[in-house]
């Protein structure tokens, strides 16, 4: 990498030493008056200016990072949404720790992963239920997709907070980079998109329709255990 990056100002002296050579004898002995000479010397610097200009902004473009295929080094809603439903607990329970104070009131916290159509008022119901078993005033909703209306008109009286995807990425995004890169770290651990099998605990496998040929998560302990996962982000290949 230091090689690389060294390379540059050599690249622009080497172009603008080879644009004055070979420019600045044309440019005098070309014109035949003093004004000639004077406008293509001119004209030779500013070529030359303009090269090195060009050669910087090359340089620049190969000091950017790669592009990153697997779509795992940087946070995005696309990655949010390819993480299995443990994983995407795990960096919500992994986030709380990280942000919230010990003199924080205690909530309930549920997520919603997997998600990338808009969650409505089940759930929210649901957590509300939650949060009055457990004698916890407060709750939190988490999803990777958007809210409906009706179900943030619900939340709000119900001392409910909903936090989208979106809203998700830019919490983390408000850490200490090393926190939110730690994070990332174990978001993107290992295998994070196949489903875990929520009756035992271990990855499903990828399966196929007898009937209508749908692609679908099955569990390995089948038919000891059914449990299926036709999953919409992170669907099988």
């Amino acid at each position: 990498m230091r090689e690389r990056l060294g390379s540059g100002p050599r690249i622009v002296r080497a172009l603008f030493a080879a644009i004055l050579a070979l420019g600045v004898p044309i440019a005098i002995a070309l014109p035949t008056d003093l004004n000639g000479k004077v406008y293509a010397s001119g004209a030779v610097v500013l070529i030359a200016a303009a090269a090195a200009i060009l050669a910087a902004a090359l340089v620049r473009r190969r000091k950017e990072p790669a592009e990153d295929p697997s779509g795992t080094g940087r946070w995005s809603l696309e990655l949010l949404r390819r993480l299995e439903w443990r994983r995407f607990e795990e960096l919500c329970a992994a986030y709380y720790e990280v942000a919230e104070g010990a003199d924080k009131p205690p909530s309930v916290v549920q997520c919603k992963p997997s998600s990338v159509y808009t969650v409505g008022i089940k759930p929210v119901r649901e957590l509300r239920a939650a949060m009055a078993a457990a004698g916890v005033p407060q709750g939190v909703l988490v999803a990777c997709g958007t809210f409906t209306s009706e179900a943030k008109e619900f939340s709000r009286g119900e001392s409910i907070q909903l936090i989208d995807g979106g809203e998700l990425l830019r919490k983390i995004g408000a850490l200490a980079p090393e926190q939110g890169q730690a994070l990332l770290r174990l978001a993107t651990a290992g295998d994070f998109s196949t489903p875990t099998c929520p009756a035992c605990g271990i990855k499903m496998t990828a399966r196929t329709s007898s009937t209508e040929g749908r692609k679908f998560w099955g569990c390995l302990n089948y038919p000891r255990c059914k449990r299926t996962f036709f999953g919409a982000s992170n669907a099988p290949a």
